[in-house]
């Protein structure tokens, strides 16, 4: 049996002992897993899908040069078949016809690759199922964790060749490894791509899956959220920190009135000085006059 046959009877097993339990009220009863992620037979799965993307690719860019000669060798005959004087065909008509083989034998190639495309996206769905299952019993993990992992592992309900698995997936996994389970700030600081692009091969994918699971073993916790006390000021270029929106409406002068509010509460009256009398107030006024 296969490693993406055995998720459904491994689904089901382990629905029927906890039901089994369950009604003989055993509360202690609880599944694990000891073993070892079988992630060799999981990369064997990853690499069969990737290399049958690479197989699409290949055929589509060979689909476009041979409808181009289709269409280039077309002209050519119909220039010839619309002239007064037809020049002879040179074989342009056998090379249309093999052309044209050529064209329906890359459409059925291309279309078979296709069709096995589905299958192994549907083996390594299935295979996921079962890493996710394997590791949520190994770590004993929480339905929220649980449904971070599905998240990660099963971003994609359909395979394109725009976007695919490989890096869909990687780009999910660099991001927890840079976040709850980074081991460092300097992790933390690296910023990921923005834009998913087809990778040349699997081998960055099938390191960080390998450095996901070594976290885990090693201790580390899966968390989307962010911790409020490390997160700190933004500082502008130039050692100047951003003024927050208080400050300023603390610092505004309302057109009209004679007082302008200052920080902290402190009210300063331009007509007359604290401490002085409103006599007093006008003698000092007329001496600086």
């Amino acid at each position: 049996m296969y490693m993406e046959d055995l998720w459904l009877v491994t689904k089901e097993l382990i629905h029927r002992l906890e039901e089994h339990f369950k009604k003989q009220n055993c509360k202690d009863f609880a599944c694990t897993f000891s073993g070892s992620i079988p992630l060799q037979e999981y990369f064997e799965l990853i690499d069969r899908h990737f290399e049958l993307r690479l197989n699409a690719e290949k055929y589509q860019e060979l689909l476009s040069e041979r409808a181009v000669q289709f269409r280039a060798i077309e002209r050519r005959l119909l220039t010839r078949f619309k002239d007064k004087t037809p020049a002879p065909l040179q074989h342009l008509d056998t090379l249309l016809e093999g052309t044209f083989r050529e064209v329906i034998a890359l459409a059925d190639a291309a279309e078979e690759n296709q069709a096995n495309m589905f299958q192994a996206f549907a083996k390594l769905k299935s295979a996921t199922h079962l890493v996710i299952m394997l590791i949520s019993l190994w770590q004993k993990l929480s339905t929220d964790q649980v449904a971070i992992l599905e998240a990660t592992f099963l971003p994609l309900a359909e395979d394109t060749q725009e976007l695919g698995w490989e890096e869909t997936v990687d780009a999910a996994v660099s991001y927890l490894l840079r976040t709850c389970l980074s081991k460092s700030s300097k992790e933390q600081a690296l910023t990921l791509s923005s834009q998913l692009s087809m990778p040349k091969d699997t081998s960055k994918l099938k390191k960080n899956i390998t450095l996901f699971c070594d976290r885990l073993a090693k201790g580390g916790r899966l968390s989307l959220s962010t911790d409020s006390a490390t997160q700190q000021a933004p500082v502008m270029p130039g050692g100047c920190t951003t003024i927050p929106e208080s400050d300023l409406e603390e610092r505004t002068i309302i057109p009209g009135s004679t007082a302008m509010i200052a920080s902290h509460g402190q009210t300063t009256k331009q007509k007359s000085k604290p401490g002085l009398s409103e006599d007093a107030a006008e003698e000092t006024k007329s001496h600086e006059l």
